[in-house]
């Protein structure tokens, strides 16, 4: 196991002093990880043949960050498709705020349905994993599972926001269904689940990534 990595209490910690000490609101630290998940998405691109990128974005702050890097990579002129997990009015911020900026920049969305899923897939030479983030606690089911699985067999590269969804950011297990990345960009801090179990067959290549937090808090 590496040094120096954190479990999920120790990451909600830090993002706490990050606020409460600092006045640094989640707003800021979703937008530097979505831009952070969109240059990695373009380093990746440079090698693929296809170019458009298939965002899937749950209803968290981990979805939030995927729909920042899907905003940004439609300003850089990259062709994709957000299939969103959630209700819309019951979307909490900060990641409402990131979906009204979707829709106000018409930037290609709709709720997910596997079949149109598979029919993307086919165009499609990246895939964003925004499902899940750190907070997930329960094995993974329903619609969120059928996607994992068309990732997993999609054949084409996959990136992963923080950690690979499905993947419990302690133990590194397995929630039911993960998703396997090609790379994971994680912010901040490594996490525990990253490093251990079936975390670090999942996770790729884990790429730590700076997202604004104080050297006070980084050490």
């Amino acid at each position: 196991m590496k040094k120096n990595i954190f479990s999920r209490q120790e990451i909600y910690a830090i993002e706490k002093r990050a606020y409460e000490e600092f006045l640094i609101p989640p707003l800021i630290l979703m937008e530097n990880a979505g831009r952070e998940t969109a240059i990695e998405a373009k380093r990746m691109l440079f090698r693929c043949r296809k170019k458009k990128i298939i965002v899937l974005a749950g209803p968290g702050n981990n979805g939030g960050d995927g729909l920042v890097a899907a905003r940004y990579l439609h300003c850089w002129g990259f062709p994709l498709k957000i299939f969103i997990f959630f209700e819309p009015q019951r979307a909490k911020e900060p990641s409402f705020t990131n979906y009204r900026i979707v829709v106000k920049m018409n930037i290609p969305f709709e709720l997910f349905s596997a079949e149109k899923m598979e029919k993307e897939i086919k165009d499609s030479g990246l895939i964003i994993d925004a499902l899940f983030g750190i907070g997930l606690a329960r094995p993974v089911e329903g619609l969120e599972k059928k996607a994992m699985e068309l990732v997993n067999s999609a054949g084409i590269k996959v990136l992963s926001v923080d950690i690979p969804s499905g993947i419990d950011a302690d133990s590194g297990r397995i929630l039911s269904s993960a998703i396997k990345a090609d790379t994971t960009v994680t912010f901040g801090f490594p996490k525990k689940g990253l490093y251990i179990n079936e975390g670090k067959k999942y996770a790729g290549k884990i790429r730590v990534v700076d997202i604004g937090y104080p050297s006070e808090i980084r050490g």
